[in-house]
């Protein structure tokens, strides 16, 4: 009778694989904030927001990271903080 490990003896040598990045584009950032293209447009030429990547096609992809960032400026800018002060908070500047 052949011996048969059990998948728990193995497991110790065997790391779990990394879950990969998820990626937004513009469009899946204004559907996850209800932004408008114009506002999103004007976060992005602000650098309150910045791509995490580009496609080869050249369009603009956004980390888990960088939609948090987008979601707290949005709560900011409803409690009324200036944008200055939000670039601040973000230690962005605009180029």
């Amino acid at each position: 009778m052949a011996k048969v490990s059990s998948p728990a003896a193995t497991s110790s040598a065997v790391q779990a694989p990394q879950p990969l990045a998820r990626f937004y584009m513009t469009s899946d950032l204004r559907a996850a904030t209800g932004l408008s293209r114009t506002h999103l447009d004007f976060y992005l030429r602000e650098r309150v927001i910045v791509p995490t990547a580009r496609t080869e096609s050249g369009y603009l992809l956004f980390d888990d990271t960088e939609l948090a960032t987008l979601r707290q400026v949005i709560a900011w800018r409803g409690e009324g903080i200036a944008l200055r002060e939000i670039r601040e908070r973000l230690a962005r500047h605009a180029a």
